[in-house]
Protein backbone atom coordinates (compact mmCIF):
# COMPACT_ATOMS: atom_id res chain seq x y z
CA UNK A 1 0.00 0.00 0.00
CA UNK A 2 1.39 3.36 -1.02
CA UNK A 3 0.64 6.58 0.78
CA UNK A 4 0.72 10.09 -0.57
CA UNK A 5 2.23 12.86 1.46
CA UNK A 6 -0.26 15.56 2.37
CA UNK A 7 0.86 18.77 4.01
CA UNK A 8 -1.39 19.25 7.03
CA UNK A 9 -0.96 23.01 6.88
CA UNK A 10 -2.09 23.69 3.32
CA UNK A 11 -0.90 27.14 2.33
CA UNK A 12 -2.91 29.66 0.42
CA UNK A 13 -2.21 30.27 -3.24
CA UNK A 14 0.35 33.01 -3.68
CA UNK A 15 -0.43 35.33 -6.58
CA UNK A 16 2.38 36.32 -8.90
CA UNK A 17 2.45 38.45 -12.02
CA UNK A 18 2.13 35.27 -14.08
CA UNK A 19 -1.35 34.64 -12.62
CA UNK A 20 -2.56 38.02 -13.83
CA UNK A 21 -0.90 37.51 -17.21
CA UNK A 22 -2.85 34.26 -17.41
CA UNK A 23 -6.17 35.96 -16.57
CA UNK A 24 -5.54 38.71 -19.14
CA UNK A 25 -4.84 36.09 -21.81
CA UNK A 26 -8.07 34.26 -20.98
CA UNK A 27 -9.95 37.56 -20.98
CA UNK A 28 -8.64 38.29 -24.48
CA UNK A 29 -10.07 35.00 -25.71
CA UNK A 30 -7.01 32.74 -25.54
CA UNK A 31 -7.85 29.12 -24.80
CA UNK A 32 -7.61 28.14 -21.12
CA UNK A 33 -5.34 25.17 -21.84
CA UNK A 34 -2.92 27.21 -23.95
CA UNK A 35 -2.86 30.02 -21.39
CA UNK A 36 -2.24 27.59 -18.52
CA UNK A 37 0.68 26.00 -20.38
CA UNK A 38 2.19 29.38 -21.21
CA UNK A 39 1.81 31.14 -17.87
CA UNK A 40 1.15 28.48 -15.21
CA UNK A 41 3.41 25.67 -16.44
CA UNK A 42 0.46 23.25 -16.72
CA UNK A 43 -0.16 20.94 -19.67
CA UNK A 44 -2.84 18.49 -18.55
CA UNK A 45 -6.37 19.56 -19.47
CA UNK A 46 -8.02 18.63 -16.19
CA UNK A 47 -5.24 20.30 -14.22
CA UNK A 48 -5.60 23.41 -16.39
CA UNK A 49 -9.30 23.71 -15.60
CA UNK A 50 -8.69 23.18 -11.89
CA UNK A 51 -5.86 25.73 -11.90
CA UNK A 52 -8.10 28.22 -13.72
CA UNK A 53 -10.79 27.98 -11.08
CA UNK A 54 -8.23 28.15 -8.26
CA UNK A 55 -6.68 31.28 -9.76
CA UNK A 56 -10.05 32.97 -10.36
CA UNK A 57 -11.19 32.20 -6.80
CA UNK A 58 -7.97 33.57 -5.29
CA UNK A 59 -8.08 36.82 -7.31
CA UNK A 60 -11.80 37.31 -6.69
CA UNK A 61 -11.16 36.90 -2.96
CA UNK A 62 -8.61 39.71 -3.12
CA UNK A 63 -11.08 41.92 -5.00
CA UNK A 64 -13.86 41.25 -2.47
CA UNK A 65 -11.56 41.96 0.49
CA UNK A 66 -10.62 45.23 -1.21
CA UNK A 67 -14.35 46.00 -1.68
CA UNK A 68 -14.07 46.26 -5.47
CA UNK A 69 -17.54 46.34 -6.96
CA UNK A 70 -16.45 44.70 -10.22
CA UNK A 71 -14.98 41.56 -8.58
CA UNK A 72 -17.31 39.32 -10.61
CA UNK A 73 -15.51 40.41 -13.81
CA UNK A 74 -12.45 38.33 -12.76
CA UNK A 75 -12.43 35.24 -14.93
CA UNK A 76 -15.45 36.35 -16.93
CA UNK A 77 -15.10 35.65 -20.65
CA UNK A 78 -16.31 38.63 -22.64
CA UNK A 79 -16.70 37.87 -26.34
CA UNK A 80 -16.42 40.80 -28.74
CA UNK A 81 -17.44 38.79 -31.77
CA UNK A 82 -20.89 39.33 -33.32
CA UNK A 83 -23.10 36.33 -33.85
CA UNK A 84 -23.61 37.53 -37.44
CA UNK A 85 -20.77 36.93 -39.85
CA UNK A 86 -19.95 40.25 -41.49
CA UNK A 87 -18.05 40.63 -44.77
CA UNK A 88 -14.73 42.35 -44.90
CA UNK A 89 -14.44 45.87 -46.29
CA UNK A 90 -12.93 44.48 -49.52
CA UNK A 91 -15.68 41.88 -49.88
CA UNK A 92 -18.32 44.55 -49.29
CA UNK A 93 -16.86 46.84 -51.96
CA UNK A 94 -16.69 44.03 -54.51
CA UNK A 95 -20.25 42.88 -53.77
CA UNK A 96 -21.71 46.38 -54.01
CA UNK A 97 -19.63 47.44 -57.02
CA UNK A 98 -17.82 50.18 -55.10
CA UNK A 99 -14.30 49.50 -56.45
CA UNK A 100 -14.08 53.02 -57.89
CA UNK A 101 -15.09 54.65 -54.60
CA UNK A 102 -12.54 56.11 -52.22
CA UNK A 103 -11.68 54.20 -49.05
CA UNK A 104 -13.54 56.75 -46.94
CA UNK A 105 -16.66 56.46 -49.12
CA UNK A 106 -16.58 52.66 -48.92
CA UNK A 107 -16.20 52.84 -45.12
CA UNK A 108 -19.15 55.24 -44.89
CA UNK A 109 -21.32 52.94 -47.00
CA UNK A 110 -20.25 49.95 -44.90
CA UNK A 111 -21.25 51.75 -41.69
CA UNK A 112 -24.67 52.53 -43.14
CA UNK A 113 -25.16 48.92 -44.22
CA UNK A 114 -23.95 47.45 -40.97
CA UNK A 115 -24.53 49.87 -38.15
CA UNK A 116 -22.59 49.29 -34.97
CA UNK A 117 -24.19 46.83 -32.55
CA UNK A 118 -24.90 48.60 -29.27
CA UNK A 119 -24.26 45.32 -27.49
CA UNK A 120 -20.75 45.19 -29.00
CA UNK A 121 -20.01 48.64 -27.61
CA UNK A 122 -21.23 47.49 -24.21
CA UNK A 123 -19.02 44.37 -24.41
CA UNK A 124 -16.01 46.50 -25.32
CA UNK A 125 -16.65 48.78 -22.33
CA UNK A 126 -16.99 45.67 -20.15
CA UNK A 127 -13.67 44.36 -21.49
CA UNK A 128 -12.01 47.71 -20.66
CA UNK A 129 -13.36 47.53 -17.10
CA UNK A 130 -12.03 43.98 -16.85
CA UNK A 131 -8.55 45.06 -18.01
CA UNK A 132 -8.49 47.96 -15.54
CA UNK A 133 -9.64 45.68 -12.69
CA UNK A 134 -6.93 43.08 -13.38
CA UNK A 135 -4.28 45.79 -13.57
CA UNK A 136 -5.36 47.25 -10.23
CA UNK A 137 -5.47 43.83 -8.59
CA UNK A 138 -2.01 42.97 -9.93
CA UNK A 139 -0.54 46.14 -8.40
CA UNK A 140 -2.32 45.30 -5.16
CA UNK A 141 -1.78 41.54 -4.77
CA UNK A 142 1.05 40.27 -7.01
CA UNK A 143 4.14 39.25 -5.06
CA UNK A 144 7.47 37.75 -6.12
CA UNK A 145 8.16 34.12 -5.34
CA UNK A 146 10.59 33.41 -2.54
CA UNK A 147 12.86 30.44 -1.99
CA UNK A 148 11.20 29.96 1.41
CA UNK A 149 7.67 29.73 -0.02
CA UNK A 150 6.05 26.28 0.28
CA UNK A 151 5.70 24.44 -3.02
CA UNK A 152 1.91 24.24 -2.82
CA UNK A 153 1.75 28.05 -2.73
CA UNK A 154 2.80 28.23 -6.38
CA UNK A 155 2.08 24.84 -7.95
CA UNK A 156 -1.20 23.03 -8.42
CA UNK A 157 -2.02 20.72 -5.49
CA UNK A 158 -1.56 17.32 -7.17
CA UNK A 159 1.90 18.19 -8.47
CA UNK A 160 2.86 19.87 -5.20
CA UNK A 161 1.92 16.73 -3.25
CA UNK A 162 4.10 14.54 -5.53
CA UNK A 163 7.05 16.88 -5.12
CA UNK A 164 6.57 17.02 -1.36
CA UNK A 165 6.68 13.22 -1.31
CA UNK A 166 10.24 13.54 -2.69
CA UNK A 167 11.17 15.70 0.29
CA UNK A 168 10.87 19.01 -1.57
CA UNK A 169 9.04 21.35 0.79
CA UNK A 170 9.93 24.82 -0.50
CA UNK A 171 10.41 26.47 -3.87
CA UNK A 172 14.09 26.85 -2.98
CA UNK A 173 14.32 23.07 -2.47
CA UNK A 174 12.78 22.52 -5.88
CA UNK A 175 14.99 25.08 -7.61
CA UNK A 176 18.12 23.56 -6.04
CA UNK A 177 17.10 20.03 -7.07
CA UNK A 178 16.47 21.22 -10.65
CA UNK A 179 19.80 23.09 -10.73
CA UNK A 180 21.65 19.97 -9.59
CA UNK A 181 20.64 18.29 -12.84
CA UNK A 182 20.24 14.62 -13.53
CA UNK A 183 16.91 12.83 -13.95
CA UNK A 184 15.64 14.00 -10.59
CA UNK A 185 11.97 13.50 -11.56
CA UNK A 186 12.27 9.75 -12.17
CA UNK A 187 10.70 8.69 -8.81
CA UNK A 188 7.41 10.29 -9.99
CA UNK A 189 5.51 7.82 -12.24
CA UNK A 190 4.04 9.36 -15.36
CA UNK A 191 6.26 12.44 -15.08
CA UNK A 192 8.57 12.30 -18.07
CA UNK A 193 11.25 14.42 -19.67
CA UNK A 194 8.83 16.79 -21.40
CA UNK A 195 6.90 17.60 -18.23
CA UNK A 196 10.18 18.02 -16.34
CA UNK A 197 11.46 20.43 -18.98
CA UNK A 198 8.29 22.54 -18.78
CA UNK A 199 8.33 22.57 -14.99
CA UNK A 200 11.98 23.61 -15.05
CA UNK A 201 11.24 26.54 -17.39
CA UNK A 202 8.34 27.62 -15.18
CA UNK A 203 10.33 27.43 -11.93
CA UNK A 204 13.38 29.21 -13.37
CA UNK A 205 11.15 32.02 -14.61
CA UNK A 206 9.27 32.19 -11.31
CA UNK A 207 12.35 32.02 -9.11
CA UNK A 208 15.37 33.46 -10.97
CA UNK A 209 18.87 33.40 -9.54
CA UNK A 210 18.52 36.95 -8.27
CA UNK A 211 15.85 35.76 -5.79
CA UNK A 212 17.79 32.78 -4.50
CA UNK A 213 19.74 32.90 -1.26
CA UNK A 214 23.47 32.45 -1.52
CA UNK A 215 24.24 28.84 -2.32
CA UNK A 216 26.35 26.89 0.19
CA UNK A 217 29.55 27.27 -1.78
CA UNK A 218 29.10 30.55 -3.68
CA UNK A 219 30.80 32.95 -1.29
CA UNK A 220 33.43 30.43 -0.27
CA UNK A 221 34.40 29.72 -3.86
CA UNK A 222 34.79 33.42 -4.57
CA UNK A 223 37.01 33.86 -1.54
CA UNK A 224 39.02 30.68 -2.04
CA UNK A 225 39.52 30.63 -5.80
CA UNK A 226 42.71 28.75 -6.59
CA UNK A 227 42.75 29.09 -10.38
CA UNK A 228 46.26 29.74 -11.67
CA UNK A 229 45.46 31.12 -15.08
CA UNK A 230 45.72 34.74 -13.98
CA UNK A 231 47.39 34.49 -10.59
CA UNK A 232 51.04 33.95 -9.85
CA UNK A 233 52.82 32.22 -7.04
CA UNK A 234 53.80 35.08 -4.72
CA UNK A 235 55.26 33.39 -1.62
CA UNK A 236 55.06 36.55 0.47
CA UNK A 237 51.31 36.74 -0.10
CA UNK A 238 51.05 32.99 0.46
CA UNK A 239 52.21 33.38 4.07
CA UNK A 240 48.98 35.14 4.98
CA UNK A 241 46.58 33.90 2.28
CA UNK A 242 45.75 30.17 2.03
CA UNK A 243 44.37 30.48 -1.49
CA UNK A 244 47.58 32.21 -2.56
CA UNK A 245 49.58 29.40 -0.94
CA UNK A 246 47.64 26.86 -2.98
CA UNK A 247 48.20 28.89 -6.15
CA UNK A 248 51.91 28.93 -5.45
CA UNK A 249 51.93 25.15 -4.96
CA UNK A 250 50.04 24.46 -8.19
CA UNK A 251 52.28 26.82 -10.12
CA UNK A 252 55.41 25.19 -8.72
CA UNK A 253 54.46 21.53 -8.95
CA UNK A 254 51.98 21.08 -11.83
CA UNK A 255 53.92 20.00 -14.89
CA UNK A 256 51.03 20.32 -17.35
CA UNK A 257 47.69 22.05 -17.77
CA UNK A 258 45.86 18.79 -17.04
CA UNK A 259 47.80 18.28 -13.81
CA UNK A 260 47.18 21.90 -12.83
CA UNK A 261 43.42 21.40 -13.23
CA UNK A 262 43.59 18.26 -11.10
CA UNK A 263 45.56 20.01 -8.35
CA UNK A 264 43.27 23.03 -8.44
CA UNK A 265 40.21 20.80 -8.04
CA UNK A 266 41.58 19.04 -4.96
CA UNK A 267 42.85 22.30 -3.48
CA UNK A 268 39.45 23.92 -3.91
CA UNK A 269 37.69 20.97 -2.28
CA UNK A 270 40.11 21.01 0.66
CA UNK A 271 39.85 24.75 1.21
CA UNK A 272 36.06 24.63 1.01
CA UNK A 273 35.97 21.82 3.55
CA UNK A 274 38.19 23.78 5.92
CA UNK A 275 36.02 26.86 5.45
CA UNK A 276 32.59 25.21 5.77
CA UNK A 277 33.14 22.11 7.92
CA UNK A 278 35.96 23.47 10.10
CA UNK A 279 34.87 27.07 10.51
CA UNK A 280 37.64 28.62 8.44
CA UNK A 281 40.59 26.59 9.75
CA UNK A 282 43.91 27.76 8.28
CA UNK A 283 46.25 25.43 6.37
CA UNK A 284 48.86 25.64 9.13
CA UNK A 285 46.31 24.86 11.86
CA UNK A 286 45.26 21.48 10.48
CA UNK A 287 45.87 18.49 12.77
CA UNK A 288 46.08 14.76 12.09
CA UNK A 289 42.52 14.43 13.42
CA UNK A 290 41.32 16.92 10.79
CA UNK A 291 43.04 14.84 8.12
CA UNK A 292 41.35 11.65 9.32
CA UNK A 293 37.98 13.42 9.44
CA UNK A 294 38.46 14.55 5.85
CA UNK A 295 39.24 10.98 4.83
CA UNK A 296 35.97 9.87 6.43
CA UNK A 297 34.18 12.77 4.72
CA UNK A 298 35.42 11.62 1.28
CA UNK A 299 34.14 8.10 1.93
CA UNK A 300 30.54 9.29 2.41
CA UNK A 301 29.96 12.68 0.80
CA UNK A 302 26.92 14.63 2.07
CA UNK A 303 24.27 15.17 -0.65
CA UNK A 304 24.74 18.94 -0.50
CA UNK A 305 28.35 18.52 -1.65
CA UNK A 306 27.38 16.53 -4.74
CA UNK A 307 26.16 17.93 -8.04
CA UNK A 308 25.42 16.22 -11.31
CA UNK A 309 25.21 19.42 -13.32
CA UNK A 310 28.08 20.91 -15.26
CA UNK A 311 28.15 24.40 -13.81
CA UNK A 312 30.98 26.81 -13.14
CA UNK A 313 32.22 26.99 -9.54
CA UNK A 314 29.87 29.13 -7.49
CA UNK A 315 27.10 29.08 -10.14
CA UNK A 316 23.61 27.71 -9.39
CA UNK A 317 23.66 23.95 -9.13
CA UNK A 318 27.40 23.71 -8.59
CA UNK A 319 28.90 21.59 -5.85
CA UNK A 320 32.53 20.48 -5.42
CA UNK A 321 31.89 16.80 -6.27
CA UNK A 322 30.16 15.08 -9.21
CA UNK A 323 29.24 12.00 -7.21
CA UNK A 324 30.45 9.62 -4.55
CA UNK A 325 34.16 8.88 -4.98
CA UNK A 326 35.66 5.52 -5.80
CA UNK A 327 38.48 4.11 -3.72
CA UNK A 328 40.95 5.11 -6.43
CA UNK A 329 39.61 8.68 -6.55
CA UNK A 330 39.81 9.03 -2.75
CA UNK A 331 43.34 7.67 -2.77
CA UNK A 332 44.34 10.10 -5.48
CA UNK A 333 42.90 13.05 -3.55
CA UNK A 334 44.79 12.11 -0.39
CA UNK A 335 48.09 11.58 -2.20
CA UNK A 336 47.74 15.00 -3.84
CA UNK A 337 47.00 16.72 -0.53
CA UNK A 338 49.87 14.95 1.22
CA UNK A 339 52.21 16.10 -1.56
CA UNK A 340 50.81 19.61 -1.29
CA UNK A 341 51.57 19.76 2.44
CA UNK A 342 55.11 18.47 1.87
CA UNK A 343 55.69 21.35 -0.52
CA UNK A 344 54.06 23.87 1.83
CA UNK A 345 56.38 22.69 4.60
CA UNK A 346 59.45 22.81 2.34
CA UNK A 347 58.45 26.33 1.29
CA UNK A 348 58.19 27.27 5.00
CA UNK A 349 54.54 28.28 4.60
CA UNK A 350 53.46 25.89 7.38
CA UNK A 351 55.31 24.57 10.41
CA UNK A 352 54.36 20.88 10.38
CA UNK A 353 52.81 18.40 7.96
CA UNK A 354 49.92 16.58 9.70
CA UNK A 355 49.51 14.12 6.81
CA UNK A 356 52.72 12.35 7.84
CA UNK A 357 50.86 11.14 10.96
CA UNK A 358 47.99 9.61 8.95
CA UNK A 359 47.72 6.25 7.22
CA UNK A 360 46.64 7.27 3.73
CA UNK A 361 45.69 3.73 2.70
CA UNK A 362 42.21 3.27 3.96
CA UNK A 363 39.27 1.25 2.81
CA UNK A 364 39.24 -1.51 0.22
CA UNK A 365 42.47 -3.01 -1.03
CA UNK A 366 43.12 -1.31 -4.40
CA UNK A 367 44.89 -4.48 -5.49
CA UNK A 368 41.49 -6.10 -6.06
CA UNK A 369 41.16 -4.13 -9.29
CA UNK A 370 44.41 -5.36 -10.80
CA UNK A 371 42.59 -7.66 -13.23
CA UNK A 372 40.44 -4.85 -14.55
CA UNK A 373 42.96 -3.02 -16.71
CA UNK A 374 40.28 -1.42 -18.88
CA UNK A 375 41.81 -3.11 -21.89
CA UNK A 376 39.80 -4.25 -24.91
CA UNK A 377 40.01 -8.00 -25.58
CA UNK A 378 41.99 -8.86 -28.71
CA UNK A 379 38.94 -10.29 -30.51
CA UNK A 380 36.85 -7.22 -29.71
CA UNK A 381 39.66 -4.88 -30.77
CA UNK A 382 39.79 -6.68 -34.14
CA UNK A 383 35.99 -6.40 -34.52
CA UNK A 384 36.07 -2.67 -33.68
CA UNK A 385 38.85 -2.06 -36.21
CA UNK A 386 36.90 -3.93 -38.89
CA UNK A 387 33.71 -1.96 -38.06
CA UNK A 388 35.51 1.37 -38.50
CA UNK A 389 37.16 0.17 -41.72
CA UNK A 390 33.76 -0.70 -43.25
CA UNK A 391 32.24 2.74 -42.63
CA UNK A 392 31.89 5.24 -45.51
CA UNK A 393 35.09 7.23 -46.06
CA UNK A 394 35.18 10.55 -44.23
CA UNK A 395 37.74 12.67 -42.34
CA UNK A 396 36.35 11.33 -39.04
CA UNK A 397 36.51 7.71 -40.23
CA UNK A 398 40.10 8.11 -41.44
CA UNK A 399 41.12 9.70 -38.15
CA UNK A 400 39.50 6.94 -36.08
CA UNK A 401 41.22 4.23 -38.14
CA UNK A 402 44.54 5.93 -37.46
CA UNK A 403 43.86 6.29 -33.74
CA UNK A 404 43.01 2.61 -33.37
CA UNK A 405 46.06 1.35 -35.25
CA UNK A 406 48.50 3.88 -33.81
CA UNK A 407 47.55 3.84 -30.13
CA UNK A 408 47.12 0.08 -29.95
CA UNK A 409 50.67 -0.39 -31.24
CA UNK A 410 52.44 2.45 -29.38
CA UNK A 411 50.68 2.85 -26.01
CA UNK A 412 50.78 6.66 -26.12
CA UNK A 413 48.75 8.77 -23.76
CA UNK A 414 46.04 10.96 -25.32
CA UNK A 415 47.91 14.16 -24.49
CA UNK A 416 51.10 12.76 -26.01
CA UNK A 417 49.34 11.99 -29.26
CA UNK A 418 47.67 15.42 -29.32
CA UNK A 419 51.03 17.22 -29.00
CA UNK A 420 52.85 15.03 -31.54
CA UNK A 421 54.02 16.48 -34.86
CA UNK A 422 55.61 14.84 -37.87
CA UNK A 423 58.87 16.54 -36.96
CA UNK A 424 59.01 14.37 -33.82
CA UNK A 425 59.46 11.26 -35.98
CA UNK A 426 62.81 10.06 -37.22
CA UNK A 427 63.96 6.99 -39.12
CA UNK A 428 66.94 4.98 -37.95
CA UNK A 429 68.53 1.81 -39.32
CA UNK A 430 66.50 -0.15 -36.80
CA UNK A 431 63.23 1.54 -37.79
CA UNK A 432 61.02 4.51 -36.94
CA UNK A 433 61.00 6.22 -33.53
CA UNK A 434 59.24 9.28 -32.14
CA UNK A 435 60.28 11.71 -29.44
CA UNK A 436 57.48 12.21 -26.92
CA UNK A 437 57.06 14.94 -24.34
CA UNK A 438 55.34 12.92 -21.67
CA UNK A 439 53.98 13.03 -18.14
CA UNK A 440 56.04 14.93 -15.61
CA UNK A 441 57.69 17.01 -18.37
CA UNK A 442 59.85 13.99 -19.24
CA UNK A 443 61.00 13.28 -22.78
CA UNK A 444 61.38 9.74 -24.10
CA UNK A 445 61.80 7.85 -27.34
CA UNK A 446 58.87 5.70 -28.44
CA UNK A 447 59.33 2.90 -30.94
CA UNK A 448 56.91 2.88 -33.89
CA UNK A 449 56.27 -0.67 -35.08
CA UNK A 450 55.07 -1.35 -38.65
CA UNK A 451 51.39 -1.24 -37.60
CA UNK A 452 51.82 2.34 -36.36
CA UNK A 453 53.68 3.45 -39.50
CA UNK A 454 51.10 1.89 -41.83
CA UNK A 455 48.27 3.57 -39.89
CA UNK A 456 50.02 6.95 -40.07
CA UNK A 457 50.80 6.70 -43.78
CA UNK A 458 47.19 5.80 -44.60
CA UNK A 459 45.97 8.71 -42.48
CA UNK A 460 48.33 11.19 -44.11
CA UNK A 461 47.22 10.00 -47.54
CA UNK A 462 43.54 10.50 -46.55
CA UNK A 463 44.42 14.07 -45.47
CA UNK A 464 45.98 14.79 -48.86
CA UNK A 465 49.62 14.76 -47.76
CA UNK A 466 52.50 12.94 -49.36
CA UNK A 467 54.90 10.44 -47.80
CA UNK A 468 56.31 11.27 -44.39
CA UNK A 469 59.77 12.43 -45.42
CA UNK A 470 58.20 15.02 -47.69
CA UNK A 471 55.55 16.29 -45.31
CA UNK A 472 55.78 19.38 -43.15
CA UNK A 473 57.51 18.84 -39.82
CA UNK A 474 54.99 21.15 -38.11
CA UNK A 475 52.05 19.05 -39.29
CA UNK A 476 50.13 17.57 -36.34
CA UNK A 477 49.80 13.80 -36.28
CA UNK A 478 46.17 14.10 -35.25
CA UNK A 479 44.19 16.64 -37.25
CA UNK A 480 40.83 18.35 -37.07
CA UNK A 481 38.15 16.88 -39.36
CA UNK A 482 37.33 20.38 -40.62
CA UNK A 483 40.90 21.45 -41.36
CA UNK A 484 43.51 18.67 -41.81
CA UNK A 485 46.31 21.16 -41.15
CA UNK A 486 45.08 22.05 -37.65
CA UNK A 487 45.34 19.94 -34.47
CA UNK A 488 42.37 18.59 -32.55
CA UNK A 489 41.57 19.45 -28.92
CA UNK A 490 41.43 16.97 -26.04
CA UNK A 491 37.66 17.16 -25.52
CA UNK A 492 36.96 16.71 -29.23
CA UNK A 493 39.26 13.67 -29.29
CA UNK A 494 37.66 12.18 -26.18
CA UNK A 495 34.09 12.62 -27.40
CA UNK A 496 34.87 11.42 -30.94
CA UNK A 497 36.58 8.22 -29.75
CA UNK A 498 33.82 7.52 -27.19
CA UNK A 499 31.22 7.91 -29.93
CA UNK A 500 33.04 5.63 -32.39
CA UNK A 501 33.83 2.93 -29.82
CA UNK A 502 30.25 2.97 -28.50
CA UNK A 503 28.85 2.47 -32.02
CA UNK A 504 31.35 -0.26 -32.81
CA UNK A 505 30.77 -2.21 -29.60
CA UNK A 506 27.00 -2.00 -30.05
CA UNK A 507 27.37 -3.47 -33.55
CA UNK A 508 29.51 -6.39 -32.31
CA UNK A 509 28.10 -9.79 -31.38
CA UNK A 510 28.50 -9.43 -27.60
CA UNK A 511 26.17 -10.01 -24.69
CA UNK A 512 24.49 -7.09 -22.93
CA UNK A 513 26.91 -7.12 -19.99
CA UNK A 514 29.95 -6.86 -22.28
CA UNK A 515 28.30 -4.15 -24.37
CA UNK A 516 27.54 -2.15 -21.24
CA UNK A 517 31.14 -2.45 -20.06
CA UNK A 518 33.06 -1.96 -23.29
CA UNK A 519 30.56 0.54 -24.72
CA UNK A 520 31.93 3.09 -22.23
CA UNK A 521 35.50 2.69 -23.48
CA UNK A 522 37.50 5.84 -24.18
CA UNK A 523 40.85 6.81 -25.69
CA UNK A 524 42.76 5.74 -22.57
CA UNK A 525 41.48 2.18 -23.01
CA UNK A 526 43.62 1.90 -26.13
CA UNK A 527 46.74 2.60 -24.07
CA UNK A 528 45.70 -0.13 -21.63
CA UNK A 529 45.02 -2.43 -24.57
CA UNK A 530 48.61 -1.93 -25.76
CA UNK A 531 50.07 -2.64 -22.33
CA UNK A 532 47.98 -5.76 -21.75
CA UNK A 533 48.61 -7.17 -25.24
CA UNK A 534 52.36 -6.45 -25.11
CA UNK A 535 52.85 -8.11 -21.71
CA UNK A 536 50.63 -11.07 -22.61
CA UNK A 537 52.65 -11.59 -25.81
CA UNK A 538 55.88 -11.87 -23.88
CA UNK A 539 57.35 -8.43 -24.48
CA UNK A 540 59.85 -7.84 -21.65
CA UNK A 541 58.47 -5.67 -18.88
CA UNK A 542 61.35 -3.18 -19.09
CA UNK A 543 60.59 -2.66 -22.81
CA UNK A 544 56.90 -2.05 -22.07
CA UNK A 545 57.85 0.25 -19.19
CA UNK A 546 60.12 2.38 -21.40
CA UNK A 547 57.56 2.49 -24.22
CA UNK A 548 54.72 3.61 -21.95
CA UNK A 549 56.82 6.00 -19.89
CA UNK A 550 56.14 4.39 -16.50
CA UNK A 551 58.27 5.69 -13.66
CA UNK A 552 57.96 2.39 -11.81
CA UNK A 553 58.06 -1.19 -13.07
CA UNK A 554 55.24 -1.92 -10.62
CA UNK A 555 52.90 0.15 -12.77
CA UNK A 556 53.85 -1.90 -15.80
CA UNK A 557 53.33 -5.13 -13.90
CA UNK A 558 49.68 -4.20 -13.34
CA UNK A 559 49.14 -5.12 -17.00
CA UNK A 560 50.44 -8.64 -16.44
CA UNK A 561 47.85 -11.36 -16.02
CA UNK A 562 50.52 -14.06 -16.07
CA UNK A 563 50.38 -14.89 -12.32
CA UNK A 564 46.61 -15.36 -12.48
CA UNK A 565 46.84 -17.30 -15.74
CA UNK A 566 49.46 -19.66 -14.26
CA UNK A 567 47.43 -20.11 -11.07
CA UNK A 568 44.28 -21.00 -13.00
CA UNK A 569 46.23 -23.39 -15.24
CA UNK A 570 47.85 -25.27 -12.36
CA UNK A 571 44.67 -25.50 -10.27
CA UNK A 572 42.62 -26.67 -13.24
CA UNK A 573 44.85 -29.72 -13.54
CA UNK A 574 43.63 -30.85 -10.13
CA UNK A 575 40.11 -29.45 -10.01
CA UNK A 576 38.80 -30.08 -13.51
CA UNK A 577 36.31 -32.89 -12.92
CA UNK A 578 33.44 -30.77 -11.76
CA UNK A 579 31.22 -31.50 -8.79
CA UNK A 580 31.13 -35.04 -7.49
CA UNK A 581 28.40 -36.66 -5.49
Amino acid sequence: MTTTYVNPARSRLRLGTHHFAYLRAVAEGVDVGASAERYLGITHGNQARAAHQRTVDAVRAVARRSQMADWRLVGLFVSLRSSIALPSLEEFAAERGLEDFSEAEVAEAYAEAFPADPRARRRERLRERQRALLLSLERLAAEPASADDPIDAWLEPALAARLQALGLETMGDLRLRIDQGGRWWQPMPGFGTLKARRLRAFVLDLLPVSRLPALPFSAAVTALDVATTTSGGDLELAKSDDAAAMRAWVRARAGSAATARLYEREARRWLLWLRIERGGLRLGQVTANDCRDYMAFLEHLPPAWVSRQHAAPGAPGWAPFRGQLTMASRQQALVILAGCYRWLQDAQLIGANPWTLVNLRRGDDPGKKVLDTRALPESLMAAITEFVRRQPPSPSQARMSFILGFLESTGLRSTELLMAKLGDLSKHPEGWVMQVHGKGAKNRWVALPPQAIHALEAYLNARGHGPMPGSSEALPLLASSRDPSLPIGYQALYESVRRWLGRAVEACARDDEEKARYGAASTHWLRHTFGTKAVASGVPLDVVQAQMGHASINTTMSYSRAPVTRRLSELSKVFDSGLTS
